[in-house]
């Protein structure tokens, strides 16, 4: 039951944010047509006429009519998606379908109770929305697994679209006649007492009563922002409105009701929650991440007390770290406000000529024309931002872990998945989301240089340094440590692969000269590159270029064609790789034996080395199959006269059954880790056996 709760709140949640493009039009709309400048609004009224400000509520009210409604649909797509990881019913009952149901009943509620307009915005409607979209889902998910609900029983190889249609007809059908029956039965069902007239009766009645009702008046309002609800519709429509005078023109002891005008523009100064309070503090805790961003894009809004993205973006609905803060700081504020206004420290004039949208610092000057109303505002900003603070910090901490986690699977997720038929960063879930990210952030990285490369030796039987392996790396500002794999492929599904390639090849040039100065001239660099490189036409005239911009000799360069995905079998192909043959550069064959079709791409291009993948020298001492084809691979390599190199060699042990069985070059952690360029010189040094000029193999 926990978890169903949960998943009920996780779609409601989602609704909401899945409606923020209607909000935001709301939002623009709002700020143009309530934008707190008197010299605006005449100029509007002058350039478009007095009835520019129509088409704009039509648009306010417009977007106000279709949320019940929409968010009835979303609310059960979003559960019904969510609800197949418990039930494994994932196409019993799809998403489509359900909305369509939620829809249906959300207008058969709506039309069936009294006093309920499927077309008025209002605290109620929102509620149905909510309610009829979670039981729609509910109902669907189990009258569709009902076999005798299903009257057609049509066969599978019917269209579709058809199939659901005809097959959910009666499922949709009875869950209509349940909410019909609902609705007349609550239509029916005397009213209950008006909880919120019994407490302004109450209130009215009592000496604290303004302090009463504005507690009351924050407290509830708050709670319902939390849950998604638009607190400003239930508190202002509860009790007709009775809970704010129109004005304070009848003084501050005439009536025990709270001031709206109070509450507007002391209480939520940058929206519902006192939100500008949040957003300093998201400010100055973050410097980067989600909250950050959404902070960035809820300025504007919050300057006017519009806090609607920041509330379901960030987000704050349903969100326990906020749950404290959120609730509580409105109430203190309350508190300190009609203290302040009761003891004398502020006095409000006419109340008429501030809007609600009247930006903090100068609706408290325009309020109380004095400093007074200012220093209070800025009072009060800086104490949320600082009642904010401990809760930012602590969602920040998890967002953080919660983004690590989820690279973690995303990352584990993409290892083992490979290239498949499908792009990684073309998928809808979070490994696509990721991925995506990942790509954008390896683009910059490239141009910023901020991606690095380590060297590994290689050895020859003698033990002589013959060579190394030029290796990428990264480290994501966010995500730490990213596994080559990952980034490799991430970079061939973007289409990045050719830009990264080009990259690692110039790095390896120009260290390759820098070696070269020093006296290794004899010492070859190895370089991957991926089979997707080879549908790169212009990778020949980058690799001369780069060979001549760095003045090194081609073949003291080469290019270890790696087996992540298929070589592509087109003439385009095979052009390349005679043009790389020509340039003078060494070919090898990396990951030999694992991958398509290594035996055959050994017929398309000439190579000079073929190297034994990794998973089978590990196990070379244990696994007789693997010895065996360890000695094919080398007498295949004696055969053809190319040099054959054993990787992941990492014991002295191993190290000597693989000579033995034929392979020419070692490398691997037995005798060293991939090392930093700064580093290398030195190791270069301490082995024997390196001269300059030709290296004897």
């Amino acid at each position: 039951m926990k978890a169903r709760l949960l998943l009920w709140m996780i779609a409601t949640r989602n609704s909401f944010v899945a409606l923020l493009p209607l909000t935001f039009l709301r939002v623009i709309a709002e700020l143009i047509l309530n934008f707190p400048w008197l010299y605006y609004q005449q100029s509007m009224d002058h350039w478009l006429g007095a009835d520019w400000r129509e088409p704009l509520r039509q648009i306010i009210d417009n977007s106000f009519t279709l949320f019940g409604l929409l968010l009835a649909a979303i609310v059960s797509a979003q559960l019904v998606f969510r609800m197949p990881s418990l039930t494994k019913h994932r196409e019993i009952a799809p998403p489509l379908m359900v909305a369509i149901s939620a829809v249906i009943n959300f207008l058969i509620i709506t039309v069936s109770l009294p006093n309920i307009s499927p077309v008025e915005f209002s605290a109620e409607v929102i509620l149905i929305g909510i309610v009829v979209g979670l039981l729609s889902a509910e109902l669907m998910l189990w009258a569709a697994r009902k076999p005798y609900l299903d009257l057609l029983n049509l066969p599978v190889d019917t269209d579709t679209t058809f199939y659901q249609a005809m097959r959910l007809s009666p499922s949709i059908i009875l869950s209509g006649m349940i909410f019909f029956t609902t609705a007349l039965i609550l239509a029916a069902t005397p009213d209950f007492p008006n909880f919120t007239q019994l407490i302004i009766d109450w209130a009215q009645n009592n000496e604290y009563g303004t302090w009463i009702l504005g507690s009351f008046v924050a407290l509830m309002n708050q709670l319902f922002w939390f849950v998604g609800l638009h607190g400003s519709i239930f508190i202002y429509g509860a009790a007709d409105g009775a809970l704010f005078l129109a004005n304070l023109d009848a003084g501050f002891n005439a009536s025990s009701l709270a001031f709206r005008v109070l509450f507007n523009n002391f209480v939520l100064l940058g929206g519902s929650g006192a939100t500008l309070g949040l957003l300093i503090a998201i400010f100055i805790v973050t410097q980067r991440g989600v909250q950050n961003k959404i902070a960035k894009i809820s300025i504007v809004p919050s300057l006017f007390n519009i806090n609607d993205i920041l509330i379901y973006g960030l987000p704050i609905v349903f969100n326990p770290f906020y749950l404290i803060p959120f609730v509580l700081i409105p109430i203190l504020l309350m508190l300190i406000t009609l203290f302040t206004l009761q003891f004398g420290f502020i006095t409000i004039f006419d109340s008429n000529i501030v809007s609600w949208t009247t930006p903090p610092l100068l609706s408290g000057w325009l309020l109380t024309e004095s400093w007074r109303g200012v220093f209070l505002q800025v009072m009060f900003i800086t104490l949320s931002t600082v009642c904010y603070l401990p809760f930012v910090r602590k969602a920040e901490k998890h967002r953080q872990q919660q983004s690590l986690d989820a690279f973690k699977q995303a990352s584990d997720k993409i290892i083992k998945v490979g290239n498949g038929k499908q792009k990684i960063i073309t998928r809808q879930d979070k490994v696509g989301m990721i991925a995506r990210d990942l790509a954008v952030d390896m683009q910059n990285a490239i141009k910023q240089n901020s991606l690095t490369l380590v060297y590994q030796p290689k050895h020859d039987r003698q033990g002589q340094i013959v060579g190394v392996e030029a290796l990428l790396r990264w480290t994501h500002p966010r995500y730490g440590f990213i596994s080559p794999i990952v980034l490799i492929a991430v970079a061939e599904d973007s289409e990045l692969i050719h830009h990264l390639g080009r990259w690692v090849i110039k790095q390896t040039c120009a260290c390759k000269a820098r070696w070269n100065a020093a006296g290794y001239k004899a010492l070859t660099v190895a370089v991957n590159i991926s089979p997707l490189q080879l549908t790169d036409k212009d990778l020949p005239f980058y690799i001369t270029k780069y060979i001549k911009d760095y003045g090194i000799s081609a073949e003291e360069l080469e290019l270890e064609i790696t087996e992540s995905s298929e070589i592509p079998d087109t003439s385009l192909t095979d052009l390349i790789l005679k043009q790389l043959v020509e340039t003078g550069v060494h070919l090898a064959m990396d990951d030999f034996g694992m991958g398509y079709s290594s035996l055959l791409y050994m017929r398309r291009f000439q190579v000079n080395a073929i190297k034994i993948d990794g998973s089978i020298t590990r196990d070379v001492l244990i696994n007789d199959t693997n010895a065996d084809i360890v000695r094919t691979i080398c007498s295949l390599g004696k055969a053809q006269r190319v040099h054959v190199v054993a990787e992941y060699v990492e014991t002295k042990e191993q190290r000597e059954v693989l000579s033995e069985m034929g392979c020419d070059i070692f490398q691997g952690y037995y005798h060293s880790p991939p090392i930093a360029e700064s580093d290398c010189l030195n190791y270069f040094q301490l082995h024997n056996g390196l001269v300059q000029g030709k290296l004897s193999i």
